[in-house]
């Protein structure tokens, strides 16, 4: 007898990161508070400090001899679902169908260096935090068969190179060495997989057992730019970051429920054995284009346009060490996105910058397979900040900056691949989020 372990076909999008993801899908750009500050406006085409090199390598040519940036960005969630619709095997699964503050709070800390080498050449290196996502919810929700607990958290160390061969243009690139773990918990439905099979007494949405999942990986993958002084007054960057693949591998674990249903699947077929686990799993390619206009002596206007390649996650294929557990297949079906903003920077004399800018973020995740584990949904940006030119060595930078995101409805059925052991769910979920950040850059 072999049984699809379905509770695992849905750990794929959630087993990297553990942080809360405020971009589309399970990105995070929040790398420089000076750059949220105008919504990221522009930030492709600046290299005022070196936090700009994870919008752009060729950023690592804005130095003079060498400097530092350190930053910090609080994420401070609010999020609320109904779920009206939660079945397992026609039977309503029970439970609180609200589920309030499952998004979690985040700090998200990076840190950049730049160093010239000469007339043309320039190095650098930056440390962030680029895909993260956390969410909670209660043990006995309703929709618990599809989400109890994630955290996943990527580690990004990225190295850059710049050289200029005009003036006007400045080339860049370099390599990327990034580092995943995760983990996940979700119940299982025992009641509904015993009943299928005939065991007596199995009840479903009654005899709830345990998954949990967590793993890690490292990948390697490059980045690009350039940046091209159009006009005196007009700067305009481009850069790509390339797709990571990830084989995240893991220990799968599972506790069984206290009527012996589970115990009784376990020894008749072997299934549910704790063992290793796999699943591939891609961060996408990104492409940023900026623009920096000098309006004036005083006033800057910022541009961003940025391109990820969410299609790249089409589905996730879980596999078991143990033969018994058949692989476990989701369709994501994710789209590419778009990222938009227009800011402006304001000096009013040389020891201040104020910083102002709006953005809109598409969400990835298409109606038809969104699901309580990342709920998913475009969001519009209002950002501001400040800077202060504290000396001819020291800078400090703040920012703030809230999101709005429409509802999101979740309308998962029990036909859909890998939801026989989920049952069906339906719901909607709303969220928005303040971030906060602190910058300082030394020279």
């Amino acid at each position: 007898m072999r049984f699809k372990f379905a509770a695992l076909a849905v750990t794929a999008p959630i087993v990297i990161f553990s942080t809360a993801a405020y971009a589309s899908g399970f990105a995070l750009r929040e790398a420089s508070t000076g750059a949220m500050g105008t919504a990221y406006a522009g930030a492709a085409a600046t290299d005022s400090d070196p936090s700009y090199i994870f919008y752009n390598p060729a950023a690592t040519a804005g130095v003079v001899d060498h400097d530092l940036s350190l930053d910090v960005i609080g994420i401070l969630p609010g999020s609320g679902g109904t779920f009206s619709g939660h079945t397992a095997a026609g039977t309503p699964t029970g439970g609180p169908g609200r589920a309030t503050s499952f998004i979690g709070s985040a700090a998200v800390p990076s840190g950049a260096l730049r160093y010239r080498l000469n007339d043309q050449w320039a190095v650098g290196l930056s440390l962030t935090v680029p895909w993260g996502e956390t969410t909670h919810y209660p043990a006995n929700w309703a929709g618990r068969y599809y989400a109890q607990t994630t955290g996943l958290t990527a580690y990004n160390v990225t190295g850059t190179v710049s050289y200029q061969v005009t003036p006007e243009l400045t080339l860049a690139a370099g390599p990327q060495v990034q580092y995943t773990r995760g983990n996940l918990t979700q119940a299982i439905d025992f009641g509904t997989i015993g009943a299928g099979f005939g065991i007596p007494g199995a009840i479903p949405g009654a005899d709830d057992g345990r998954a949990r999942l967590h793993g890690h990986d490292w990948g390697v993958g490059y980045v690009a730019g350039l940046t091209w002084q159009a006009l005196p007054d007009l700067s305009i960057g481009v850069s790509y970051r390339s797709e990571i693949s990830h084989a995240l591998k893991g220990q799968e674990q599972f506790t069984f429920d206290s009527a012996g249903i589970g115990a009784t699947l376990h020894t008749l077929s072997g299934a549910f054995a704790n063992s290793g686990g796999k699943v591939d799993l891609p961060t996408p390619a990104v492409v940023n284009v900026g623009a920096r206009w000098a309006v004036s002596d005083r006033w800057s206007a910022l541009g961003t346009v940025e391109y990820t390649n969410w299609s790249s996650l089409r589905q996730l294929l879980v596999l078991s060490d143990n033969p018994a557990n058949s692989p476990s297949l989701t369709q994501l079906n994710w789209k590419d996105t778009w990222f938009g903003s227009l800011g402006a920077e304001y000096r009013p004399d040389d020891i201040w910058t104020l910083r102002g800018g709006i953005a809109f973020d598409e969400g990835a995740a298409p109606p038809s397979t969104l699901e309580p584990r990342i709920p998913d949904s475009s969001r519009y940006w209002l950002s501001a900040g400040a800077g202060y030119h504290w000396d001819d060595h020291t800078d400090i930078n703040v920012s703030v900056s809230h999101l709005l995101s429409p509802q999101s409805h979740i309308d998962q059925s029990v036909a859909d691949p890998g939801n026989a052991a989920r049952g069906s769910l339906t719901g909607i979920t709303d969220s928005q989020a303040t971030l906060v950040g602190l910058q300082l850059v030394l020279r």
